[in-house]
């Protein structure tokens, strides 16, 4: 048996340029507009500590998210609203670069005796994608993002971070897609009082259906650990996403902590993108 010709064809998809080995399955997404990839509302700051999709798309984004801590137990509620200014560019079709910057950044907080109101600037986050393997339906796409000190919501203190992780899709169908994220974490305040850096580790794992090429359901599941392994969430997180026309794209999603030492009740927000 001629065992050359698969050898040579092995080799020659090996050394195959990154570029044209991402012309796979992120190019059988149904409609272009449409938003794809795990849901990133998070419980952090920007999209800090959130699942990052694994194919690059150029595109900006206007959004808001919310959540709310009410303990009654405790005499304590803190309401969080953040507007989301983002946006992604691929420099070639297996990299991609990206941001998030929370602007404003609102803050209500009542206790027992005291109530406080801040609106200021947030945290910026900024970080790159690349496309490392695809093989037919398959896509791993590792990721490094950072945090950058930019938010002023506590006056004498500065937060830095960065996380490294590792998306990965199984697209099936032009409807269908299966994807995950598996990704650690670090960050630091900066002040006068020591850092005391805190480490953390997210898994993502959800899926996507898009009913026709206007319409799509997701539906992600998140668990986070931190400091000594500590489980910080399980959270349940669920979006609808639409698209008007070849450019314009909208998600409405939000996201549940059923277990873990997550304070908020529930976090949510709408999206909405123009795809370049």
């Amino acid at each position: 048996m001629n065992m050359s010709r698969p050898l040579v064809a092995l080799v020659a998809l090996l050394l195959m340029p990154a570029a044209a080995r991402a012309q796979g399955a992120c190019e059988q997404w149904i409609a272009p507009a449409l938003a794809e990839g795990p849901l990133t509302y998070g419980f952090g700051s920007a999209d800090v500590s959130t699942a990052r999709r694994a194919c690059p798309r150029t595109e900006v984004g206007l959004g808001v998210q919310g959540g709310a801590i009410v303990e009654t137990q405790n005499f304590y509620g803190a309401i969080t609203a953040t507007g989301l200014v983002s946006g992604s560019y691929a420099v070639r079709p297996d990299l991609e670069v990206f941001a998030t910057l929370e602007v404003p950044r609102f803050q209500f907080v009542q206790n027992a005796t005291l109530t406080g109101t801040t609106m200021t600037l947030g945290q910026l986050t900024t970080g790159a994608t690349y496309v490392a393997l695809t093989r037919g339906p398959l896509v791993v796409s590792p990721s490094v993002r950072l945090e950058l000190p930019t938010s002023f919501a506590s006056p004498r203190t500065r937060t830095v971070g960065g996380e490294l992780g590792a998306a990965v899709l199984f697209r099936p169908s032009p409807r269908y897609e299966i994807h995950g994220y598996a990704g650690a974490d670090v960050s630091a305040g900066l002040g006068a009082a020591a850092a005391q850096p805190r480490a953390g580790f997210l898994l993502n794992v959800g899926s996507e259906y898009a009913l026709c090429s206007g319409f799509a359901a997701v539906l992600d599941a998140n668990v986070h650990f931190g400091h000594r392994a500590v489980l910080d969430y399980v959270a349940p997180a669920i979006g609808l996403r639409f698209r008007a026309g070849q450019h314009f794209g909208a998600e409405l999603g939000a996201s549940l902590p059923l277990l873990g030492a997550e304070r908020a009740l529930a976090i949510g927000g709408l999206k909405l993108t123009y795809r370049l």
